[in-house]
C-alpha cells in the first residue's frame, strides 16, 4: 500500500492588507514568491516564502492552505530519500497551520505507521476521518493501523467500509481474508504485555512458557539492539505464539516454516505433533524473528532477501561444524545461487532442501561481510537501504565492491 502524496492547486493571495506594509514585506508579495517557487518544484523556498506570509496573516485561508501544501510536498520529498523523522516534522506544522484539512493527517498518519509509531498513526488518521467522514484513502491507513496493533475486528470494520466503496483497492481484499483467518485462530487468545511486547498466544499455554518467552524476547531486545549498536524499535511490539496447526492455518504456510515477521512476529510454540518445543530451538526461533523487527526498523522493506535472513541466521546462532561442511561442499559441488538470485523472498520459490542452502548461503555472508568489514560498516549497508537507495548502489557506496567479488571471496573462503 504505497501512495505518494501530491498536493498542486494553488491560490493567489488577495490583496487585502494595510496599506503602511511595504510592497516587498507585504504578505501578498510573499505568497506569491511562495506559488513561483512551489510551481517550480522548489518546496523548501516555498515554505520559507508562505512562512513568511502567514506570520503576517495568519489568519488568512489561502495562505494556511498554501503553506499546508508546501510542507506536505517538502515531506514528500523528504520521505523519498527515506528522512520520515523530518518529512513527519513538516507534517506535524501542515496539521498546526491548516487543522480543517484532512489530506496532511492522512500523510502524516501514514507516515507514523510507516514508522510503527501505531499510536500516532491511529490518533491522526482517526482525525482525518472525524474531519472527511468517508475518505478511503483514511479509513484504509486506519484499518492497516488497528491491524499492526493487533486489533483484528477494527480493522476488518475499517476494511469492509473500503471494499464496499472501492472493491478493487490493490491488494486490499487479500489483507481482510488474512486478517479475518488470523481473527478466526486468534479470538479466545490471552494477551499479555511488557514493556517492549505485546503478546497473543492460546489459552492452554503453561505460564512457564508465556513467561520463558518473555524472557527471551527481552533479552533478544537489549541484546540484538546493543549488537546493532544502540536501534530499539518502538513499542508495541506485536508477537503471536500459535500451535503448530494453528500457525498453519493462520499463515498459509507450509510446515518447513518455523517463523515468521509480517509486521508482527508469529511463532508456534508445538511441533506438528503437538510437542512442546525445546527452549533452545525456542530462543532460536524468536531471536531470529526479532532481528527482522531490528531490521525493518532501519531499512523498511528496502532490504535484500539474503541480508535480512543472513543477519537473522547469524545473530541468532552460529554456523555449527555440519553447516560448515555442507557449505565447502556445497561451494566445491554445485552452482551456488548468486546474491543477485536471493534479493527477494524466496519461501515460495524454492523448494525445501533449497531453501535449507538458501539460509545457510546467506548466513555465511553476512558473517564474512560483518567479521571482515564490521558493524559500522553494515550499518552504514542497512541505513543507505533505509533512505531510499537502491540495493547494489548502496552496496558499492558502504562496502566499495560489487556483489561478484563478494561470492568469489565465499568460495575462496569455503573450497
Amino acid at each position: 500500500m504505497c501512495h505518494r502524496f501530491l498536493y498542486l492547486i494553488m491560490f493567489v493571495l488577495p490583496v487585502l492588507f494595510v496599506a503602511q506594509a511595504t510592497a516587498l514585506e507585504h504578505p501578498a508579495t510573499y505568497n506569491n514568491q511562495g506559488v513561483l517557487a512551489y510551481k517550480a518544484g522548489k518546496y523548501a523556498e516555498a515554505v520559507s516564502y508562505f512562512e513568511k506570509a502567514y506570520r503576517k496573516a495568519p489568519n488568512s485561508s489561502v495562505v494556511c492552505r498554501n503553506l499546508c501544501n508546501a510542507y506536505q510536498n517538502e515531506a514528500n520529498e523528504y520521505v523519498e530519500r527515506g528522512e520520515f523523522s523530518k518529512a513527519i516534522r513538516y507534517l506535524e506544522s501542515a496539521v498546526d497551520v491548516d487543522s480543517k484539512n484532512a489530506s496532511p493527517f492522512i500523510q502524516l498518519g501514514s507516515y507514523y505507521l510507516r514508522t510503527d509509531k501505531l499510536e500516532l498513526a491511529i490518533q491522526r488518521l482517526e482525525e482525518a476521518i472525524t474531519i472527511k467522514p468517508g475518505d478511503v484513502d483514511a479509513h484504509e491507513f486506519l484499518g492497516q493501523a488497528y491491524y499492526m496493533d493487533n486489533d483484528l475486528s477494527s480493522a476488518r470494520a475499517q476494511w469492509d467500509y473500503v471494499l464496499e466503496v472501492a472493491p478493487d483497492r490493490p491488494g486490499l481484499r487479500d489483507r481482510y481474508e488474512k486478517a479475518f483467518r488470523e481473527e478466526s485462530v486468534e479470538y479466545d487468545f490471552n494477551r499479555w504485555k511488557s514493556r517492549h511486547f505485546r503478546i497473543s498466544y492460546p489459552q492452554d499455554v503453561p505460564n512457564s512458557m508465556r513467561a520463558g518467552v518473555f524472557s527471551i524476547l527481552d533479552r533478544a531486545y537489549v541484546n540484538i539492539g546493543r549488537k546493532f549498536g544502540g536501534i530499539y524499535p518502538p513499542p508495541p511490539i506485536h508477537v503471536i505464539l500459535y500451535s503448530a496447526a494453528q500457525f498453519s492455518e493462520a499463515t498459509q504456510l507450509e510446515e518447513h516454516v518455523g517463523a515468521v515477521y509480517d509486521g508482527k512476529i508469529r511463532a508456534p510454540l508445538t511441533d506438528k505433533e503437538g510437542n512442546w518445543l525445546p527452549d533452545d530451538e525456542l530462543e532460536r526461533r524468536m531471536t531470529h524473528e526479532y532481528v527482522h523487527v531490528v531490521v525493518r526498523h532501519i531499512t523498511g522493506k528496502n532490504v535484500p532477501w539474503w541480508v535480512n535472513e543472513g543477519l537473522a541466521e547469524s545473530m541468532s546462532k552460529s554456523l555449527s561444524a555440519q553447516e560448515i561442511e555442507q557449505l565447502r561442499r556445497y561451494f566445491s559441488d554445485t552452482p551456488s545461487f548468486s546474491l543477485k538470485a536471493l534479493e527477494s523472498n524466496q519461501l515460495n520459490q524454492l523448494a525445501p532442501s533449497d531453501l535449507r542452502m538458501a539460509y545457510l548461503q546467506s548466513h555465511a555472508a553476512v558473517d564474512l561481510l560483518w567479521n571482515r568489514y564490521g558493524r559500522s560498516k553494515m550499518l552504514g549497508f542497512l541505513r543507505a537501504l533505509g533512505n531510499g537507495l537502491e540495493y547494489e548502489d548502496a552496496f558499492r557506496t558502504i562496502y566499495h565492491r560489487n556483489l561478484a567479488s563478494i561470492e568469489r571471496d565465499l568460495l575462496t573462503y569455503y573450497r
